[in-house]
């Protein structure tokens, strides 16, 4: 199984927005661990909040993964691959993206620190402009069958 395919937008966009999230989650992980690793303003009101976005994202970010099975790759498929509506994606066509984008915005919040702000907001551009390329990608891999779905589910939630 191939796990990295071409990207859908321009290659460092791609990976800096996506390295952009990732520091943003581990930030969090980390301060829920305990290390200081930022100098963070958050109430315990905003942690609470913070951690429950951060549990929703979690679990769509592991469903929509295991939905996927072994279609799991970063960036696009250059083998065949199905097209995938059972699981959470009757309910959204990204829902992977749903839970990248929740966990992203529970750092955000629980942080409360302007760096961890720039990177997650560059981060959730970027997903955002990943998926539109995506769509377009689907369309032309399959067609009428990808253009109804579109239509029958939406984008996020």
């Amino acid at each position: 199984m191939e796990l990295i395919g071409k990207t859908t937008i321009n290659p460092i966009i791609f990976y800096t927005g996506k390295v952009a999230g990732y520091i943003t989650w581990i930030v969090l992980f980390l301060m829920l661990l305990g290390f200081k690793i930022v100098d963070d303003k958050s109430i315990m009101f905003n942690r609470h909040i913070s951690v429950f976005i951060l549990l929703i994202g979690l679990v769509f970010t592991t469903i929509s993964l295991i939905n996927l099975g072994k279609s799991i790759r970063l960036g696009l498929p250059t083998d065949d691959t199905e097209l995938k509506t059972n699981g959470l994606y009757k309910y959204s066509r990204n829902p992977m993206y749903v839970g990248f984008d929740l966990i992203t915005i529970a750092a955000i919040i629980y942080t409360l620190h302007w760096v961890i702000f720039i990177l997650g907001v560059y981060s959730l551009i970027t997903y955002h402009l990943i998926i539109k390329g995506e769509e377009t990608f689907l369309i032309e891999r399959f067609g009428d069958a990808y253009k109804q779905y579109q239509l029958k589910v939406r984008r996020y939630l």
